[in-house]
């Protein structure tokens, strides 16, 4: 599976964003394989035909929370899913298992963001779906993340507890990258800047499909 995260590119809101979907959806007919998009929230409608996950949400009831981002609103929204505790958005311990409680009550699914094999290991307890292990200091980078630390990927799966698959990013953007992380023992990875940033948006994702 390939996981697209849109981030907060000022070329991935909004009306522009229909493009970024529409790529990735083609991208998937035209492979077979699973793409979801990670738009910005108030986004989330846009993505018909394709599988979208929210940015994040906040595990809690609906009620007095100002600013909090509901499971509910986000399904209602066309959500199937949510990316938690990015590195961009960390929370801690509590409100991850909160979230996650929060999502499976709706029949979301999960992916919990991880910077260290430790981590992996703590918060693949919390029964996410899927374990995405991104070293933080490669994220945005040059250099991928399956070239730069490939044995702690390895180690990152090993540590995710049976049941929950493993994701990993940080740097990935070409086929290669996608084959090394799969043969490493990953489910699929979680992209950004390689794909919000590329000229050709369904050429790269494409190409990222082929390396499943």
């Amino acid at each position: 599976m390939i996981v697209v995260n849109f981030k907060a590119y000022s070329n991935a809101a909004g009306q522009k964003s229909e493009k970024i979907i529409k790529a990735c959806k083609q991208a998937s007919e035209d492979t077979g394989e699973e793409v979801i998009v990670v738009p910005q929230p108030e986004d989330l409608f846009r993505a018909e035909g394709v599988e979208a996950y929210a940015q994040h949400i906040d595990g809690v009831e609906p009620g007095s929370h100002t600013g909090s981002i509901l499971a509910k609103g986000v399904k209602d929204a066309g959500a199937t899913g949510t990316l938690l505790n990015h590195s961009e958005n960390r929370l801690r311990d509590r409100s991850i298992e909160a979230s996650i409680n929060a999502a499976k009550s709706l029949g979301l699914k999960t992916i919990v963001c991880a910077q260290t094999p430790e981590e992996c290991k703590n918060y693949s307890k919390l029964d996410p779906d899927y374990i995405a292990f991104e070293p933080p200091e490669l994220i945005g980078g040059k250099t991928p993340v399956s070239e730069a630390e490939p044995e702690v990927i390895e180690k990152a799966v090993e540590n995710t507890e049976d049941g929950v698959e493993t994701l990993t990013g940080a740097g990935i953007k070409s086929r290669k990258d996608v084959e090394k992380s799969i043969e490493l023992g990953c489910k699929g990875v979680l992209v950004a800047s390689g794909v919000i940033k590329a000229n050709d948006i369904y050429g790269e994702v494409k190409e990222l499909c082929e390396g499943l």
